[in-house]
């Protein structure tokens, strides 16, 4: 016969035990930065002609980088005015060239010791990161890569999905940061991406020079909030700070922004109070392309960041993806998570890029048939 009171005491001891163990929560900041805009800024066009097929833009300094897909060099280097420098990158399979167009990889631009600028690129095709030295190309006005790196970039496969009765497209290929202003030090991100959502979380992976040597335990929320059998489409754009190794993390189709601190090993979220949360399905639609159906998200939020030493720009939309027309918000956020303010674009642009010392940004028309520039003043909002 058992002990009533040992069964007690026992009892007791057990739940103690059990409230005392430490519970991995996440840290959650609920803000309020919706439609916060008191202005409009509406776009006025630039008088420069732009190169063809436009993949991204940076500024740095009193320059403005622009990679293209234009046979004439894949790099154009303009002035702070738009004056054109010189054009760099050309198709080729040397070292100071390109086997087809590179990727921008977050839009991350660095300076060594010396202050030349460094840019890293990605020649898929090579299977290459190569850094072009921006300063030392305008010196010598010819391209001069720094670094070449090798990095395999595996292409994307077809998998017929039977829960779902229709194809999902897996990208096996790494999106990365650059840790240290060093190529050789990088986070990346695994990731399967379906029609820009993602059906998988994504974990952290700091890889030194061409092996892995450590993996950090570091979560996006999805796994650390849901786990990997979550049904819901998550999708995230990253960003680094220009001079630090903390990341920002900007959900596609959530109100979250995630702050992580590599450093220091810190993670928290700020999140739109009152909006959904990622314990919550998100809204989705049909999505028909080449006679096939799929459900994706029916409506985009956070987009594309823009960050700067003391704050970074986040491009929101908050709208159905099928609606035209639209006007999206410039959201100011310090890189502690808080809200600054925010101003509304009068027009649509992508690839778009800040200039500190005139507090411009500039973005091509997103509707434009021939790349044309477009520059917003947000000085009125800047020095409020």
């Amino acid at each position: 016969m058992k002990n009533p009171v040992f069964s007690l005491a026992f009892a007791v001891t057990l739940s103690l035990l059990l409230s005392c163990k430490h519970q991995s929560e996440l840290d959650v900041r609920e803000s309020d930065f919706l439609n916060k805009s008191e202005i409009t800024v509406q776009g006025v066009p630039v008088d420069v002609e732009m190169p063809l097929s436009i993949h991204g833009m940076i500024h740095c300094d009193s320059l403005n980088i622009v990679v293209t897909e234009d046979p004439r060099g894949y790099v154009f280097v303009y002035s702070s005015n738009w004056k054109l420098l010189n054009i760099f990158g050309k198709k080729g399979r040397t070292r100071n060239e390109f086997i087809e167009s590179p990727d921008i990889h977050h839009y991350q631009i660095f300076k060594d010791a010396d202050g030349h600028m460094l840019l890293p690129l990605s020649d898929r095709k090579a299977e290459k990161i190569k850094l072009m030295d921006i300063t030392e190309s305008l010196a010598r006005q010819r391209t001069v890569i720094a670094d070449v790196r090798h990095f395999e970039f595996e292409e994307s496969t077809r998998v017929y999905e039977e829960e779902t009765d229709s194809y999902v497209y897996y990208m096996s290929s790494f999106r990365f940061l650059y840790l240290d202003n060093n190529i050789r030090h990088t986070v990346e991100m695994t990731n399967s991406d379906f029609y820009e959502r993602f059906k998988n979380p994504i974990q952290y992976r700091i890889r030194h020079d061409s092996v892995f040597v450590e993996k950090p335990e570091i979560l996006t929320a999805m796994e650390q909030l849901v786990g990997p059998k979550r049904k819901s489409k998550f999708s995230s754009v990253t960003y680094i700070h220009p001079h630090r190794n903390l990341v920002i993390e900007l959900f596609e189709h959530n109100d979250y922004i995630a702050f992580l601190d590599l450093d220091n090993d810190k993670r928290f979220f700020v999140h739109q109070k009152g909006s959904k949360t990622f314990d919550q399905e998100i809204d989705t639609q049909i999505y028909n392309q080449d006679g096939e159906s799929f459900t994706i998200p029916a409506f985009i939020t956070f987009t594309r960041a823009i960050p700067t030493d003391s704050f970074f720009i986040a491009t929101y939309y908050g709208t159905s993806i099928d609606q035209t027309d639209i006007k999206p918000e410039a959201m100011f956020f310090d890189w502690d998570g808080n809200f600054i303010q925010s101003v509304r674009l009068g027009l649509l642009t992508q690839y778009n890029v800040y200039d500190p010392q005139t507090k411009t940004l500039y973005g091509i028309d997103k509707n434009s048939e021939n790349e044309q520039l477009i520059s917003f003043d947000l000085s009125p909002i800047i020095n409020q």
